[in-house]
């Protein structure tokens, strides 16, 4: 084996290959995927303690509102990464187990999307401005805005837990079918 090659096997690959994703795909995955759990660890926290020191540190070091909007610009960013990687990255196989992951991986984006801004829309139809570690990044609106608020307190939540319900169904199904070494 020569240097040349020996090189080349260590170094980082940035871009997707039809063997594994590249090291950008996989600090976007990794990246979402710790800022979606932080979500629902903030929130369980905070529906089995209640208003305690524990919660509210915990909301001032991941403030929902702010990883919510850096969950959006990492979707959508993860969103343009994908098109233009999209004929050099893994392919699932061409069966109805294929079909399904393709699906739900689209679902996760469109979850992750609609979450996030559906968020954003309550949060600003509130009146509420969005805070981030003392910066006003989004004013909130001088009045309520009842239309904006209603779609948005009603779907925000049940749509949060279908994502829980599916990242868990992920994580069993990288489990089983151990697909995960194109991804870590």
């Amino acid at each position: 084996m020569n240097v040349a090659s020996s090189s080349s096997r260590s170094s980082i690959t940035w871009q997707d290959t039809t063997y594994r994703y590249g090291f950008i795909s996989r600090l976007l995955h990794w990246l979402t995927a710790l800022l979606v759990l932080s979500q629902f660890l903030v929130v369980a926290m905070w529906r089995m303690l209640g208003e305690t020191s524990v919660t509210l540190m915990l909301s001032r070091w991941a403030p929902h509102g702010a990883i919510g909007l850096l969950l959006l610009i990492i979707t959508l960013v993860r969103l343009a990464w994908w098109f233009n990687q999209r004929g050099q990255r893994p392919q699932q196989p061409r069966t109805l187990r294929g079909q399904l992951a393709r699906s739900v991986h689209g679902l996760f984006y469109v979850l992750l999307v609609l979450i996030s801004g559906l968020g954003l829309i309550r949060n600003y139809a509130g009146g509420w401005p969005l805070n981030v570690y003392g910066f006003e990044l989004i004013p909130g609106a001088d009045q309520d805005i009842p239309a904006l608020m209603l779609p948005a307190d009603v779907l925000h939540s049940p749509l949060s837990w279908l994502l829980l319900l599916l990242v868990t169904g992920h994580v069993a199904m990288a489990i089983v079918h151990k697909p995960l070494s194109r991804m870590t």
